[in-house]
């Protein structure tokens, strides 16, 4: 499947800021040093110990899921002689207790870790910092005993001059911002998914973003830095419990976005066995005190949770290649990231197993993170392509409602007009033929009656009802509206108006546009209901009727000078009300301006650009 070019252009930017990141400074030095399992030895004891012992270690230090507490002795020399102090870097926050102990000493010079407050150390820093004074020619023996016994220990002792210590600090806290700042946009866009397409997998998308946040914070140290510092028992269980939340939301998020293809299925039940673990072991995180568990229990634990996450990632690649092959979209973006994260992994396990792949200790420190970076620029590329997908489908369904709406009208409209025309066929053939003979019979009578003046006034009161029934008639149906066009059409109406009400009538039509046969005969209603109210209500001696038509569509013009109304009170009177629903259904502005001068009333249609 072809990706869309923002996941591209994403990833590209990714993959650069990482390179960039991690080649950024020069090298620092690695310094060599020596291990020993700890079995209750003193300070003095390991300083004897180390005597005459190489340190030929250098790198670094993988003990696994260890038992032991251990210790380190390490030869400091500066990295910089034209500066003094140096800073020693481990390249793990989370060790439990870290004791230091310097050039044979049997106290220790600093203790800290998580399980002491984070106030006690040396060095204010979101990893554990031991600063140093080097001076050129001088170096320093010492001494490290690290607790970590029941869980993974690994150590990356780092040396540098205080100016490089500074510099990669500031490429770390940069890249770290970098990432809390995209999960914040993530984030954002999931509430406006939420909120656009009203999909409840958008809402858990949202959570599992903070969610990730909070555990990378957690996983870089910044949670027992800054939100955490006195908590030494939270710090502990911080990790594993978003770490399990993560994953459990992820789960879900998977299952929302794409629904299993068949119910009761082995594949769909085995997912929801692993989320309902994963909310188990957190909650059992918060009920029970770790110093309660058994060190075996906690590496057996350990484990089994690595098996365990092997077997979860090959359950989730399997549901995503099964919706792909059955046409899910987007599946392809979820499995991409995926294997995003997963790449990230193998090379930390391939850097961790001690084999050298000429990468700086940046991409293995940050390398989860950037792993998840990756996951969730696909999976978010995924949620926007889908409210692209979901737009175009809506921006469809509401032209074909429209057209529908459109047809409605134009059907409803015909309907009015083929009993406009029966009426005015009825008035014309019936009334009209009626009122006809007794104007006939009238006049035959006024040729014998001893008073001829009343069957003159009969006459005449027939006369003005066959006028009348013949306006009523040329107002219900437009003759020859099809074959004369509008303007001619109008002017015969206006012509007839204004002799029937003794009115001035200045009319002029300027319509370079061809009008569609519905909008010629709405526009020839909306200046029939116009004078038709002038002539019953206005009380005006000359009318001036105006059409235009411009690259901006038309515009109607009606102005009197008539005593005026009151538009505001007159928008529930039936004329108005005609107009502005038939100018409404044309998707077209009415303006109103009246005194008692006089009335002006502006109508613009819009019109479809057609050839003059």
């Amino acid at each position: 499947m072809s990706f869309p070019k923002i996941g591209y252009q994403i990833s590209l930017l990714l993959c650069l800021s990482v390179y960039l990141f991690s080649c950024a400074g020069r090298k620092s030095e690695s310094p060599s040093f020596a291990v020993l399992e700890d079995a209750n030895y003193t300070a003095l004891e390991v300083w004897e110990k180390f005597k005459d012992q190489a340190l030929e270690r250098n790198g670094l230090f993988n003990a696994g899921i260890t038992p032991h507490i251990w210790w380190m002795k390490l030869e400091l020399k500066p990295t910089d002689k034209a500066e003094d102090r140096h800073y020693l870097k481990l390249h793990n926050p989370h060790i439990n207790k870290l004791e230091v102990y310097l050039s044979g000493s049997e106290h220790p010079q600093w203790v800290m870790g998580d399980n002491l407050p984070f106030d006690q150390r040396p060095y204010w820093d979101r990893d554990l910092i031991i600063p140093l004074i080097l001076k050129d020619g001088e170096s320093i023996s010492m001494l490290l005993r690290v607790d970590k016994a029941g869980e993974t220990l690994m150590v990356e002792p780092q040396l540098m001059s205080e100016s490089r210590f500074l510099e990669k600090n500031k490429l770390e806290t940069l890249f770290m911002g970098l990432i809390i700042g995209w999960m914040g946009v993530i984030f954002i866009a999931a509430c406006f998914y939420a909120w656009k397409l009203r999909e409840r997998s958008a809402i858990i998308y949202a959570l599992y973003i903070v969610s990730l946040t909070v555990w990378l914070g957690s996983h870089w140290g910044l949670g027992f830095q800054y939100l955490w510092p006195n908590s030494i028992n939270w710090v502990d269980k911080s990790r594993p419990t978003f770490n399990l939340l993560t994953n459990a939301l992820f789960l879900f998020l998977m299952l929302s976005f794409f629904p299993p293809l068949k119910k009761n299925s082995k594949l769909t039940y085995g997912i929801y066995v692993f989320i309902a673990i994963h909310v188990y072991l957190i909650i059992d995180l918060f009920i029970r005190p770790l110093a309660n568990i058994p060190m075996e229990s906690k590496m057996v634990f350990l484990r089994l949770i690595i098996v365990f996450s092997i077997f979860l990632t090959f359950l989730i690649i399997l549901y995503l290649v099964r919706q792909i092959r059955a046409g899910v979209p987007y599946a392809g973006y979820y499995l991409a990231g995926i294997f995003v994260l997963i790449g990230f992994n193998v090379l930390i396990q391939l850097h961790q197993s001690g084999i050298s792949l000429g990468m700086t200790s940046f991409v293995f420190d940050f390398g989860s993170s950037i792993g998840m970076l990756g996951e969730t620029v696909f999976i978010t590329v995924a949620f926007a392509s889908r409210a692209a997908n979901y737009k175009r489908e809506k921006e469809l369904l509401d032209l074909q409602l429209a057209q529908q709406e459109k047809g409605k009208a134009e059907r409803l409209i015909q309907v009015q007009e083929e009993e406009r025309n029966r009426i005015a066929r009825d008035l014309h053939d019936s009334i009209g033929g009626m009122l006809s003979s007794i104007y006939l019979k009238a006049s035959q009578i006024e040729e014998n009656a001893a008073e001829p003046k009343l069957t003159r006034e009969l006459k005449e009161m027939v006369s003005r009802s066959i006028e009348e029934a013949r306006s009523i008639s040329h107002n219900l149906t437009p003759l020859h509206l099809e074959e004369q066009g509008l303007g001619k059409t109008l002017k015969n109406q206006i012509d007839l108006i204004g002799k029937q009400h003794h009115l001035k009538i200045n009319f002029t039509f300027d319509v370079g546009h061809r009008l569609e046969p519905a909008t010629s005969l709405i526009v020839y209603r909306i200046c029939g209901e116009l004078l038709q109210n002038i002539t019953k209500h206005a009380r005006a001696s000359e009318v001036m009727v105006s059409l235009n038509s411009d690259t901006s569509g038309l515009e109607i013009i009606v102005e009197d000078d008539g005593k005026g109304m009151n538009p505001d009170s007159s928008k529930n009177g039936i004329g108005l009300r005609n107009i502005r629903e038939r100018v409404s259904y044309l998707k077209g502005n009415l303006h109103i301006d009246s005194n008692p001068s006089g009335t002006t009333v502006i109508i613009t249609i819009p019109l479809p650009e057609l050839p003059k």
